[in-house]
């Protein structure tokens, strides 16, 4: 089994065992009856493309749609959904009806992100906020779509890794 390494910038944000092993039966894509046996213990269902560092240190109640994006070093706490907007959609099922996590995306436990929206590299979704509207890069945002504050270049952590990344290639 494949470990998730530990996150880039928070070194207590980590997969655990069981989180990485079902992470690792969704990339292969086979042993379906141990996955969905795992996905109704768990109460979750992460459908679509997953990126290589997913962190889901709680997997606990965790719902993504199947036309959402995650970019890497994505942190999803237990009971978020990344769903549709409208829940009674007719239209064409090849549409974006999901929402578009950039790199490094934090969602607090709780969270609700719907609708074909785009939350910017590097925000914090704080607990039980909705989000229907599109975040810009490095914010902050609770309650309903209220921004509590955007830092250009991200805070002083995300700043030093993005910089030594970014000198490293």
């Amino acid at each position: 089994m494949k470990r998730t390494p530990v996150h880039p910038i928070n070194p207590y944000i980590r997969n655990g065992y069981l989180a990485d092993f079902y992470l690792n039966l969704l990339r292969k894509g086979g042993f379906r009856p141990l996955r969905r046996l795992i996905e109704h213990a768990l109460h979750t269902q992460i459908t679509g493309p997953l990126p290589k560092r997913l962190y889901i240190p709680h997997p606990f109640g965790i719902i993504t749609g199947f036309t959402t994006v995650l970019g890497e070093d994505v942190t999803l706490a237990h009971f978020c959904t990344l769903g549709p907007k409208d829940p009674w959609y007719q239209g064409d099922m090849k549409e974006k009806l999901h929402p578009t996590l950039e790199e490094g995306v934090y969602v607090s436990p709780g969270a609700q992100v719907l609708g074909p929206i785009t939350v910017g590299a590097w925000s914090v979704i704080g607990a039980n906020a909705v989000v229907t509207d599109d975040i810009p890069p490095f914010s902050t945002v609770f309650g309903h779509n209220r921004i509590l504050r955007s830092t250009p270049g991200g805070p002083p952590q995300v700043r030093k890794y993005l910089e030594a990344r970014k000198n490293a290639s």
